[in-house]
């Protein structure tokens, strides 16, 4: 089976590498930082991604990606986290007892909105650029 016409198993490679990734950015956080930061957790699953998007990419299509390629897996990764994660953390939020209907009409939700939107963008390039510097001079 294929989503976009990469292999299902090169999305769960990828998904595997975020949780890794996300744990052991926890683990740096707590033994290096001593304290919790977004950014360690989130820099290594979009490391991790990358290198596995185009080492087990390229084995898995049987040949190394090529820039459009890549850049569409990430696109298309990125979608996928974000149809699970958005939601997820709606929940969360929607969790804690609180009724979110008085915030969503506020100008504060569009703001964090549209950094949301704009994070999940700047990751997609990143990941795509980190990629291709995974990738095998020969393919490029």
């Amino acid at each position: 089976m294929e989503i976009g016409s990469f292999p299902i198993a090169l999305y769960a490679a990828m998904l595997a590498a975020t949780i890794a990734g996300q744990f052991l950015g926890i683990g740096v956080d707590i033994l290096a930082i001593g304290r919790k930061v977004l950014w360690v957790p989130l820099a290594l699953s979009v490391l991790l991604e990358a290198i596995v998007a185009a080492r087990f990419g390229a084995a898995r299509m049987g040949q190394e990606l090529t820039s459009g390629q890549r850049g569409r897996l990430s696109a298309y990764y990125s979608l996928g986290l974000a149809a699970v994660t958005l939601p997820l953390a709606v929940w969360v939020a929607a969790s804690d007892g609180r009724s979110l209907a008085p915030g969503l009409a506020t100008r504060e939700v569009l703001q964090a909105f549209v950094v949301v939107l704009a994070g999940f963008a700047a990751i997609t390039l990143l990941r795509w650029g980190l990629m291709s510097l995974f990738t095998r001079r020969a393919a490029r």
